[in-house]
């Protein structure tokens, strides 16, 4: 066995006896996939590389030789290796992606070793995974979005990237992990309906200020994007955060409380079989907002009254829904925090996620989190990334459900 292999299995199995071909495109995220390629090993999977070659001039194939510990496709023979590798994988990860293969894809263009592969795999039904990465103005061009949304027709799955710096980031290692470990998960939710609220909300004070808090969306949208991957007809309400929404979802969005609460009392109404409040609407909102801009010069005294609560009545509108409710917390002791998520779990809820906000590597905007997971049974405390804990949000779902 090649050295490298000494890591497989290091951090789980649940990637056990599955393998992944990662094709690798001519994005300059090119450089994550050793690192990618490890972390899917550490969870037990075996990988073999497939270069383009735009992407072997930015990452060398002797560096993922190095990284997975087998031969790296670069380009077709009389071996076929397109044909054999595609046979071989359980699933194909195309990561990163660049808008050309991703448009070359869609059109069954096989003129490189990658888009030959993934045509392969397709006829063959085997499951497909893309992951974007371009500059942002290439990823919101119109005929790449339909692309994508062709692409997703056919039954590829698409994880989309982080929009930062004028760029569509590739998605976080630990994202795309998890994403491959749903797709070649169980489709345990195939069929079932699951609602999720995510983000902050806004609250106008006049026509260009609001009261804000930092929720990013991150935990709500890695619940969301989980559901799906395992086979869910997902709903996601969310507010102004700064996080793309996954695909394969319905995206509702919402900018105010009482926005968020409408869209969410529209939904109960189809009775979801789990609802995930994860978003941190706003508790308090203007009385009597501004209809004009407020200067500075002027000296300004705010009313501020309680927001309409999201979750209210939830019971009673959807009583057969497993509910789950966030409690976030700021600077307190594990004991106080979860007496909070005690007294929230009396309203009528099935579970609560209570975090502290305070403690590093937990606040808003983070890709880990610290929680207490509480439910009537019992609680327990997990402190891991966001992903990881909207994979076990959604095993007690199921189990309880």
């Amino acid at each position: 066995m090649h050295p490298s292999k000494d890591i497989l299995g290091t951090k789980g199995f649940e990637l056990k006896g599955k393998r992944i071909a990662l094709c690798i495109t001519g994005s300059v995220a090119a450089v994550k996939c050793p690192e990618l390629a490890r972390e899917l090993m550490r969870h037990g999977a075996e990988v073999r590389a497939c270069m383009s070659p735009q992407a072997t001039e930015l990452i060398t194939p002797e560096l993922m030789h190095w990284a997975t510990g087998n031969e790296v496709v670069v380009k077709l023979t009389g071996r076929l290796e397109h044909v054999e590798l595609a046979e071989w994988a359980d699933l194909i990860l195309v990561a990163p992606a660049t808008a050309n293969t991703i448009s070359k894809i869609y059109s069954a263009i096989d003129d490189t070793t990658v888009t030959s592969v993934v045509s392969v795999a397709l006829g063959l039904k085997k499951p497909v995974v893309v992951v974007p990465a371009m500059h942002a103005s290439m990823f919101a061009h119109e005929l790449l979005q339909q692309n994508l949304a062709r692409l997703r027709s056919v039954g590829v799955q698409v994880l989309g990237p982080r929009i930062e710096e004028g760029r569509a980031k590739i998605a976080e290692v630990a994202e795309i992990v998890q994403f491959v470990i749903g797709a070649l998960g169980p489709r345990d939710l195939f069929g079932r309906r699951v609602l999720v609220t995510a983000g902050p909300t806004f609250e106008p004070i006049d026509p260009v200020k609001v009261i804000a808090n930092r929720s990013s969306g991150k935990m709500g949208l890695a619940v969301a994007r989980a559901a799906a991957a395992r086979g869910a007809d997902v709903v996601l309400i969310y507010g102004p955060g700064t996080e793309v929404p996954p695909a394969g979802v319905r995206v509702i969005r919402v900018e105010t409380t009482q926005e968020m609460r409408d869209a969410f009392i529209r939904e109960l109404e189809l009775q979801p079989d789990i609802v995930v409040s994860a978003a941190a609407p706003q508790d308090f909102v203007v009385e009597s907002p501004s209809g004009r801009k407020l200067r500075h010069t002027e000296p300004v005294t705010l009313r501020l009254v309680p927001a309409p609560r999201v979750l209210s009545g939830v019971r009673e509108r959807s009583p057969h829904s497993f509910v789950v409710g966030f409690k976030t917390e700021h600077n307190v002791s594990d004991e106080e925090l979860l007496r909070a998520a005690e007294a929230k779990l009396s309203e009528g809820l099935d579970l609560v996620v209570a975090n502290d906000v305070g403690r590093p590597g937990a606040g808003f905007g983070t890709d880990t989190n610290e929680v207490l997971i509480v439910t009537k049974s019992g609680w327990r405390k997990m402190k891991a990334t966001k992903v990881e804990i909207a994979g076990v949000i959604l095993d007690l779902a199921i189990a309880k459900s």
